[in-house]
């Protein structure tokens, strides 16, 4: 008899729900780690009949469906998924002549935006503002900071001017309401069958940890819970809260 032997790996898609309903699928890019669990609460009948209190009968109640998994690939999409946030495109603008207000030699100072150009500054010279030579402080453009390294003969508050490039802003524990359909397409590489697993409607939980620095490649933890999808009949072949396929091979013709 063949044995039934298990490695699976395979791709982790997401699907918004909108109005309960699957928009296009999301592949997440690689996973290393992925699982769902059951926890169920069991309630036991003791018979009085004996004397000897045994069970003769357990009742199971579910508890929850969750998910957990571990994302490699860091897009502005799986950024606001880890995030429980949204994406904002912020687009190019052109400041002019903001006030800087008390600026101090060597302090780092943000002028609001990233990747700029066109950089000036002028100082507060009633009627004639002077334009504040580029030797006497130091741009970084792409995070748009100025450190001043002379500020003698200058008329404060310090003017900035500066054009800012296009980003795309992530909020950060924004949005929690989104719900998504999970779908694993997978490949048991003991013996090359196909698996499907989906969960019909999940949400993720807002507990997360973004690292910022590593010393190996990053990885980010994600978790959350199948809900119950009422609209899947509970005996048919889709399960209230999702299902698992074996895929068998096609004959070859």
């Amino acid at each position: 008899m063949a044995m039934s032997y298990y490695s699976l790996r395979g791709k982790l898609h997401l699907a918004l729900l909108i109005a309960g309903v699957p928009s296009e699928l999301r592949y997440v890019g690689n996973t290393p780690e992925l699982s769902v669990a059951m926890s169920a609460t069991t309630i036991d009948h003791r018979e009085s009949n004996t004397g000897m209190d045994t069970i003769d009968a357990s009742l199971f109640r579910i508890d929850e469906v969750t998910f957990d998994g571990i994302l490699e690939e860091i897009g502005k999409e799986n950024i606001a998924y880890i995030l429980s946030g949204t994406n904002h495109d912020v687009e190019s603008e052109t400041v002019a002549s903001k006030s800087l207000g008390v600026v101090t030699v060597g302090q780092k100072i943000r002028l609001g935006g990233y990747n700029l150009t066109d950089v000036s500054f002028t100082d507060s010279t009633p009627d004639l503002p002077v334009t504040i030579d580029p030797s006497k402080y130091t741009v970084d453009p792409v995070f748009g900071t100025v450190v001043f390294h002379d500020l003698d003969g200058v008329t404060t508050p310090v003017l900035a001017n500066y054009k800012t490039g296009a980003v795309t802003h992530t909020t950060i524990a924004s949005d929690f309401n989104k719900e998504y359909q999970l779908y694993f397409e997978g490949e048991n590489i003991v013996n090359g069958q196909n698996v499907a697993l989906t969960l019909h409607k999940t949400k993720k939980s807002p507990e997360a940890e973004f690292g910022l620095i590593h010393e190996e490649f990053g990885q980010y933890s994600i978790s959350g819970k199948a809900l119950s999808d009422s609209t899947k009949d509970k005996d048919g072949a889709f399960g209230l809260y999702g299902y698992y396929v074996e895929i068998p091979a096609v004959p070859s013709p």
